[in-house]
């Protein structure tokens, strides 16, 4: 496994904090035996490669082999591991729910950027400043020339992750309720892969499993697309299936989904959470109601 890690020249790509070229050995430290050291690899990724929700080069180069090591059946944080792949896919979903993600809109935005990304001094180059980096490259750039390298940047990374799709169904039929949930969530972002993965969700929204599973499936069938019925009377999955009705119906979402959405942006609820989102349902509540007609 990760044969081909050090076949990449980490030290000419970048990461927030210089040469990515720690990332090999952090990769690899995500299959020790050692939970700690798994922990702390995790969390070096998560500041590195995707800090304060920023993606960089060396982030889409780093997917494929933390799919890898996802993949392995002796893989020890497979949840944990998905969740990283979530926020590397779509930074912080607060900024996305009930909406979901405009990927034809980043498509369009980081048109070009490829480019502009594959004429930035790297580490090695004369024009590379030890202190300073490509700054003064991005710099003269015209903004929608910055905007359009930065979405190219944040798009590999979302492709890189959507490579790893049926991977996520895979992991939908684990014995682990944690790793089942985290998968759901992740399946929720790729809106084009909807058609092959609306079964699988549906297959996982149902009554007879954990409350958090089946809310976290109802949100994402509603990202791809489709609404549930309110047949389940679990709070939390009750306001799942309103948060998906207000994605696919909006304003037309039925009337009871809006007094559900309207109860708990009341407070009601205030202490539920659900894995893997990253803000409160409160919060996702209140968000939704702005969305609906007065």
């Amino acid at each position: 496994m990760l044969e081909r890690l050090d076949g990449v020249d980490w030290a000419r790509i970048t990461h927030a904090y210089g040469p990515a070229t720690d990332v090999p050995d952090l990769i690899k430290d995500l299959c020790a035996t050692d939970p700690d050291r798994r922990e702390k690899a995790r969390w070096q990724l998560y500041g590195n490669i995707f800090h304060q929700g920023t993606r960089y080069e060396a982030t889409a180069y780093a997917v494929p082999f933390l799919l890898e090591v996802l993949a392995d059946v002796e893989c020890a944080d497979q949840g944990e591991l998905v969740r990283l792949l979530a926020a590397i896919a779509v930074g912080y979903d607060e900024f996305w729910l009930p909406d979901g993600l405009p990927i034809e809109e980043q498509r369009r935005a980081a048109e070009g950027g490829a480019m502009l990304l594959a004429a930035a001094p790297h580490p090695g180059d004369d024009e590379w400043d030890e202190d300073e980096g490509d700054a003064q490259y991005i710099e003269a750039l015209s903004p929608q020339e910055q905007e359009a390298m930065l979405a190219h940047v944040s798009l590999a990374a979302y492709e890189a992750v959507r490579r790893g799709v049926p991977l996520y169904r895979a992991l939908l039929r684990e014995d682990d309720t944690g790793v089942r949930t985290a998968a759901a969530y992740l399946l929720g972002w790729f809106p084009e892969d909807a058609e092959g993965t609306l079964p699988a969700l549906a297959a996982t929204a149902g009554s007879d499993v954990d409350d958090a599973l089946a809310a976290t499936a109802r949100v994402s069938m509603g990202l791809l697309g489709a609404a549930n019925e309110f047949d389940d009377a679990r709070p939390v999955v009750r306001w799942a299936t309103a948060i998906g009705q207000v994605r696919v119906f909006g304003a037309g979402a039925g009337q009871e989904a809006v007094d559900e959405l309207r109860a708990w942006a009341g407070g009601a609820g205030r202490d539920e959470r659900v894995p893997f989102l990253d803000g409160d349902l409160v919060g996702y509540a209140t968000l939704a109601v702005d969305r609906l007609a007065p």
